[in-house]
């Protein structure tokens, strides 16, 4: 299949996406027919997922593509398509509804938990699809994948969960040792505490012991009740990890580069760079940084009523991608920032807003 054929398949997808988000739009709005709408969601995506996975492997592979990913939903009305549109020639949301869809089903007591989040993320869905100028593709990215993948990235996920403990080789040596608080900050290793991040707003700079009793508490929120502490913070940390390498495993198979905005997984995939890298983890870690920087430091800096298209040929005529990349240094990450927010400087006050 040519790669215009592809391109025209994925056009097609995209309207035809619009279209169920819109039918189904009052079914996600109760949880009574939740489920019913979710599975239209995830019967739609595995019709689509041969011409989805030669888009990803002929098309995606070759260009050079960013994705939004690890976000409850693509706040288009707030702005967040300006900064992502800084660098790549290819853009993809990871849309999470089938993701939502796979917890449910496991869960189903989890559906009031997550009705907000699903109805918000369709609404947003639906904006992106209408507004965004087709420059901004949405696809299920981590949630097209065949049940051996999944399997593998599990044993990598509880591999690396391991690797954040000292002396256990296996799940059950874990299970088995941490009966308390005390016995996980005991055993989780030193140098990492004061690098890894459990959870949103954590603050690397507290206590740790209060640190895990915190992710055990938020732990409970989501899982019944009867589990011991060992489970319960397994449960959480181990989920967070594993959405950290379902991005990371993307992003290296096909040369993508993510944006990721929950704050939990971006620091855990920073960690976790060298070991999806091994040739490239210069070019890589400078790219994942670079982008990541930019939509933090881009936030309030524009004037959102443009045109998307007219932004993105302005960030093409001021080779933007290229200035950014060259601003990237090493050992001296507050200088990069510096450099950084000069470069969204010139590029603010050099805008055109004339629409062509």
């Amino acid at each position: 299949m040519s790669n215009h054929l592809l391109e025209k398949q994925i056009k097609e997808i995209q309207e035809q996406y619009f279209d169920l988000l819109k039918k189904i739009l009052p079914l996600l709005e109760s949880e009574l027919y939740l489920l019913s709408a979710l599975d239209s969601i995830s019967l739609f995506w595995r019709k689509k997922q041969s011409v989805i996975e030669m888009f990803l492997n002929y098309i995606v592979k070759e260009r050079n593509t960013v994705f939004y990913t690890g976000a409850v939903c693509f706040e288009e009305n707030n702005g967040d398509q300006y900064p992502f549109m800084l660098m790549g020639d290819l853009h993809i949301f990871d849309d999470p509804l089938g993701r939502y869809c796979e917890i449910c089903h496991q869960n189903e007591s989890t559906l009031g938990l997550f009705l907000k989040q699903i109805l918000l993320c369709a609404r947003n869905n639906i904006d992106i699809l209408k507004n965004c100028d087709e420059l901004i593709i949405v696809l299920p990215l981590r949630n097209i994948e065949h049940t051996d993948q999944a399997e593998d990235l599990k044993k990598l996920g509880e591999k690396c969960f391991l690797n954040f403990f000292n002396d256990f080789y296996d799940l059950n040596s874990y299970f088995q040792n941490c009966n308390t608080v005390d016995d996980l900050v005991k055993h989780f290793r030193l140098e990492l505490q004061g690098v890894v991040c459990l959870y949103e707003n954590d603050n690397a700079e507290d206590v740790f012991r209060t640190r895990v009793e915190r992710v055990i508490e938020i732990s409970k929120n989501y899982y019944e009740n009867g589990h011991s502490i060992a489970e319960y913070f397994y449960f959480f940390f181990f989920s967070t990890l594993l959405q950290s390498i379902e991005i990371l495993s993307i992003a290296s198979f096909y040369n993508a580069t993510p944006l990721i905005r929950y704050p939990v997984a971006l620091q855990n995939a920073f960690l976790l760079l060298p070991s999806f890298y091994k040739d490239n983890l210069y070019q890589a870690t400078s790219r994942f940084f670079i982008l990541n920087s930019l939509y933090k430091l881009f936030v309030n800096s524009f004037n959102n009523n443009v045109s998307l298209r007219a932004f993105y040929e302005n960030v093409k005529n001021f080779s933007f991608e290229k200035k950014a990349l060259s601003c990237y240094s090493e050992n001296t990450p507050k200088e990069t920032m510096k450099k950084l927010d000069l470069l969204i400087e010139s590029f603010v006050k050099n805008f055109s807003y004339q629409d062509k």
